[in-house]
């Protein structure tokens, strides 16, 4: 047996968008049915997964890897918001991270 969690309850909806966002980028509510990137230390509803200028595939559940910026976040419960390039420790909302690669600069957390 192996250490998994990728397809853990992974959930994407589908939103408009007004330009094109990267894979990996944190978003929020917008406009009705709309998603903007997150500026730093906003609060998210979910990463990109992606999509074009028009439509974006938005992952509102299960495990995501991302980039984080600033001192890596904790194990376990902890606060995340949008980062300069991913995401980054702080805020209110807690999500439970799982893994962190301090070399790559990325964080595994389960939304």
């Amino acid at each position: 047996m192996s250490v998994a969690f990728g397809g853990f309850h992974n959930e994407t909806a589908t939103f408009k968008v007004t330009e094109e966002i990267s894979k990996g980028t944190p978003v929020k509510i917008s406009d009705n049915a709309t998603v903007a990137a997150c500026g730093e230390g906003d609060e998210f509803c979910g990463i990109i997964a992606g999509g074009d200028n028009a439509y974006a595939a938005v992952q509102i559940y299960g495990e995501v890897t991302a980039k984080f910026s600033g001192t890596a976040p904790e194990l376990g419960y902890t606060a995340l918001v949008a980062g300069a390039d991913g995401v980054k420790a702080g805020g209110s909302r807690e999500y439970l991270v799982v893994a962190i690669d301090e070399a790559a600069g990325t964080v595994t957390f389960l939304m």
